[in-house]
């Protein structure tokens, strides 16, 4: 369920409920588009409420992401219009501060605790890597920060750069892990606060085939092992 609350000074008050949001997700971030929302419970009042919204001030909102009735996670969008409405739903207009595809997907699942176990990003389809690596990122809880660790990953068993990230993260931090979704991102994980202080030392079994995939990628994660003090062992 998802829910419209309008950007205040205060937490987020919502003022209508629907099933679904379509369009909500994209992987350019923040981008001017509309949003479809379905079947809304009160389609009069929320238009109204939008329209007066827009001719007193800037109007910014946020869709949330809902258990029952607590907000799980939101996305913000901005100068927000309404397009058309028709039945139970309305179409809306804004700058919309989007997740990447996967992220509510991923989210659903956690909040029906289908995420027991690690690889479930498997089921993710090549596009909504990213939104795993992100619902990975919102969610790790870090009960303990460890030091000079040694961590295996297997070129075997990831097919991208992407699966690379979400298979690093599971290995470093556990069932829906985080360590990074970019080599920029890596980078910063090496520094600490991700759950790791230190690395001592990265097994990469069957490294030949993620070298081939990666192409000048490969020697870039590669250095930025190299310069956190990470031993690699290139098997």
């Amino acid at each position: 369920m998802f829910g419209f609350a309008f950007d205040t000074e205060t937490e987020p008050e919502i003022i209508a409920y629907m099933d679904d949001v379509k369009n909500i997700e994209h992987k350019a971030g923040i981008i001017y588009r509309t949003l479809r929302l379905i079947n809304v419970d009160n389609v009069p009042n929320l238009v109204s409420a939008i329209e007066n919204a827009e001719r007193i001030y800037e109007n910014n909102g946020f869709i949330c992401f809902l258990d029952d009735t607590s907000i799980v996670t939101r996305t913000f969008i901005g100068n927000i219009k309404v397009i058309k409405s028709k039945k139970n739903n309305i179409t809306l207009m804004g700058r919309v501060w989007s997740n990447p595809p996967g992220y509510h997907k991923a989210m659903k699942m956690r909040l029906n605790n289908e995420i027991t176990e690690k690889n479930i990003w498997k089921n993710f389809r090549k596009e909504e890597l990213q939104g795993w690596l992100v619902y990975a990122l919102h969610t790790m809880k870090i009960d303990e920060v460890k030091e000079n660790i040694s961590i295996e990953i297997d070129g075997n068993k990831f097919h991208n750069l992407d699966s690379f990230f979400c298979a690093l993260g599971e290995e470093v931090n556990g069932i829906g892990g985080y360590f990074g979704r970019g080599i920029y991102a890596l980078f910063d994980c090496l520094r600490g606060d991700f759950g790791v202080n230190s690395i001592s030392e990265l097994k990469w079994l069957n490294h030949k085939r993620s070298k081939k995939l990666f192409k000048t990628k490969f020697d870039e994660i590669l250095q930025v092992f190299a310069d956190h003090n990470v031993k690699v062992i290139l098997e």
